[in-house]
């Protein structure tokens, strides 16, 4: 199987996100490849330019420290680590072709602004093919068992976006929750309408019998996983970001095509990758 990849810099996001992938990579039984790349010192999660303190940073001195705080979270695993000499965002594609799962860093503005992935974290995620994992400076939290949250429109392919967060948090031992959001929007031909409560409640009482019969066979291939569901009407993006508060590991979605612009990738999406506070998976659908 191959191996987990994470892509550093040097920064504390970078360090961050190789703690992650170590835990990832022990999570699955594989290795950690971890690499940095040279054209340019603009990396995901971090700004352009030197990193912080003014020193240009060592190629080697970054693989070496990232190697070391992923050790120190896996010390088994086998890590091995490569200097790629390509523009950043094509050196972590190009590294992460076939590989389960791919980590980058996220810089944190504040409680208030969230968090910024530079134009090299974006357009790896608008590009990739597997998952990519964005990753906070603080990960304590996301390298335990709390609960996973999966966000999900059932309106879209959702078939690898359940594989993923079902097999994610089987093996970490987790339990998962599972986010729906549902609209009353188009039940009325007029926005100043004010919808019946009976109304509410039977589109709520649909969207849930629908969510159901969508995780039924999820659920019988996992039987033993704890599955929650948790439905609210309204906009996807702040209820997604609130339900995620106490998880692990926030799981969203993008669409591989559709998109008239190469680097869109939803505005739930970017929504949850600049105000989560777990970790987030971004998982390419059809």
């Amino acid at each position: 199987m191959s191996a987990v990849v994470v892509g550093v810099d040097g920064s504390e996001e970078g360090l961050g996100a190789a703690r992650w992938a170590a835990a990832e990579a022990a999570w699955r039984g594989v290795g950690l490849r971890i690499v940095t790349a040279v054209s340019r010192w603009e990396v995901p999660g971090a700004d352009s330019g030197p990193a912080r303190g003014g020193a240009v940073p060592r190629p080697q001195q970054n693989l070496r420290a990232a190697a070391q705080a992923a050790k120190e979270i896996s010390p088994k695993i086998d890590v091995h680590d490569e200097v790629l000499g390509e523009d950043p965002a094509r050196a972590l594609l190009h590294a992460a072709e076939g590989a389960p799962v791919l980590a980058i860093g996220s810089r944190a503005l504040g409680p208030v602004a969230g968090f910024v992935l530079g134009s090299v974290g974006l357009s790896v995620i608008a590009h990739a093919t597997m998952p990519v994992v964005a990753v906070r400076q603080q990960v304590a939290r996301s390298l335990g068992t709390a609960p996973i949250v999966v966000g999900l429109d059932l309106r879209h392919s959702y078939g690898p976006l359940l594989d993923f967060a079902f097999e994610t948090a089987d093996r970490r031992g987790a339990a998962l929750r599972v986010a729906h959001a549902w609209s009353a929007q188009g039940l009325y031909s007029y926005p100043s309408a004010l919808p019946d409560p009976a109304v509410l409640e039977r589109v709520g009482d649909s969207a849930e019998a629908e969510l159901s019969q969508a995780l039924s066979p999820w659920r019988r291939r996992f039987p033993r996983l704890g599955v929650d569901t948790e439905l609210a009407m309204g906009a996807s993006a702040p209820f997604l970001v609130e339900s995620s508060t106490d998880a692990s590991l926030l799981v969203v979605g993008r669409r591989l095509r559709g998109h008239p612009f190469p680097t869109r990738i939803g505005p739930v999406t970017h929504a949850a990758l600049h105000h989560a506070a777990c970790p987030v998976a971004v998982v390419p659908h059809e």
